[in-house]
């Protein structure tokens, strides 16, 4: 009985870690725009058989995403844009993978693609990289409409639209990084035809002060769970020794 104890614990001291890992990833990027904060979620993990045949579960860990929408500024730069709640614009790596982000901290690399800032191409509606003429367009001339259309706005030429999409589901999109997150499912994209704020930054969602309760809160929890741990391997041992005897 003791075995099923510690391995009970332990899967609990795993919640935890996982917890705390969580919880010092949203401390570190609370600046972060767009970022979304992360949580380690509690399930029901494999199950057991004690001593009256009974089946009792132990504790399984999976990491979970807080979409709510983060408080949004003006920022008066010209490529930064905010989306409305649910939204997100679809990037490409090198690679040609592509992925989701809501972070709309736009920039112009050299050949005057519009990147993010660790140099993923944005992609338009029809999911290709969006290119600036930087020799026509200046940031003063650039706007961006609600449905993500570029345009130069002393000259009326269009840059094409930058693409804006829900997912019917946002469970199964996967945080690998700096606010970009795969869809693991590869579902179909809807376009939306509004949302887009110029010149706005939406904020991250962390709450610093209510992340540093909730560490402290983890760490108190993961001491007793230690401590509970080293009191059935006492027992263990006790019972090993009894029996030796």
């Amino acid at each position: 009985m003791t075995g099923y104890a510690q391995k009970a614990l332990v899967s609990g001291m795993r919640f935890l870690a996982e917890s705390q890992a969580a919880i010092a990833n949203n401390l570190a990027n609370a600046e972060t725009a767009s970022f979304k904060r992360r949580a380690a979620i509690a399930t029901e993990g494999s199950e057991f058989a004690d001593q009256l045949d009974r089946r009792l579960p132990t504790v399984g860990v999976q990491e979970g995403i807080d979409w709510r929408l983060g408080n949004v500024r003006e920022t008066g730069n010209q490529l930064d844009i905010a989306l409305e709640q649910g939204s997100f614009l679809r990037v490409q790596d090198g690679g040609g993978r592509t992925y989701y982000t809501r972070n709309g901290k736009l920039q112009l690399d050299r050949d005057g693609f519009v990147v993010t800032q660790s140099g993923m191409r944005y992609l338009d509606a029809a999911g290709s990289p969006i290119k600036l003429d930087r020799n026509e367009l200046t940031l003063s001339a650039l706007s961006i409409a609600p449905n993500g259309e570029i345009t130069n706005q002393q000259t009326g030429r269009s840059f094409g639209q930058i693409g804006v999409f829900q997912l019917p589901d946002t469970a199964p999109l996967r945080a690998v990084g700096a606010g970009i997150y795969q869809d693991s499912q590869k579902q179909q994209p809807v376009p939306a035809q509004s949302g887009v704020q110029q010149g706005y930054e939406e904020n991250s969602n962390v709450d610093s002060l209510q992340e540093m309760v909730q560490m402290i809160v983890v760490q108190r929890s993961f001491a007793a769970t230690q401590r509970a741990l080293g009191s059935v391997d006492r027992m263990h041992d006790r019972l090993i020794a009894n029996l030796n005897r």
